[in-house]
């Protein structure tokens, strides 16, 4: 008796729980579900109310899509001593008018281009048998002269120097060219009258 007893107390949590659970689904149709007091009415639940469209305001017209950049003027062409140079979609050298003034001897300026904005690049011929070395000069009145380049190393037909014609003020100038042997000594040097706009 006391071990049916004993098996008695051991199911009865068991069988509380099975008619908790059948009585759920009888008064809900779900199991598990809340137990409504006897009489009560079960009220359908409203409708979820639609959540309202946003509507149109400022950020409609905005556009995420860059815009772009107008297109700038074109450059105007440079003109350098009457030979027009550069402008737009233009980028080869041109060759800048000079007068020569005298080029006797070794010592010759052949020509003159336009490189970057700004820059001049002066070819020409410095040799000796016996050289020293080579200079250019410049000077506005033909007397005071100032060093522009020097070099060693003579040239046959060659680049000499570049000139950034920024460096004076616009003007006319003479730009000369010396050979100096190694006894101290040059041929009469080459002179070209320049104008820098």
């Amino acid at each position: 008796m006391r071990q049916i007893r004993q098996r008695l107390w051991l199911l009865a949590p068991v069988a509380l729980t099975l008619v908790l659970l059948v009585t759920t689904t009888h008064v809900t149709g779900q199991p598990g579900g809340p137990v409504a007091a006897p009489g009560a009415v079960w009220a359908d639940l409203a409708p979820e109310t639609p959540q309202p469209s946003p509507t149109g305001g400022w950020w409609d017209h905005v556009s995420l899509t860059p815009q772009p950049w107008p297109a700038l003027p074109a450059l105007p062409g440079v003109s350098l001593d009457g030979v027009s140079v550069g402008g737009a979609g233009s980028s080869a050298p041109a060759p800048v008018k000079f007068t020569p003034i005298n080029c006797p001897g070794p010592a010759q300026i052949t020509r003159i281009m336009t490189a970057r904005p700004g820059w001049w690049d002066i070819y020409g011929t410095a040799v000796d048998a016996h050289l020293d070395y080579w200079k250019t000069e410049l000077a506005s009145d033909g007397q005071n002269w100032t060093l522009l380049y020097r070099q060693s190393a003579p040239v046959q037909d060659g680049k000499l120097m570049a000139f950034n014609i920024r460096t004076v003020p616009k003007g006319s100038y003479q730009l000369r060219l010396l050979v100096v042997n190694r006894t101290g000594n040059y041929a009469e040097p080459c002179v070209i009258q320049i104008t820098t706009h």
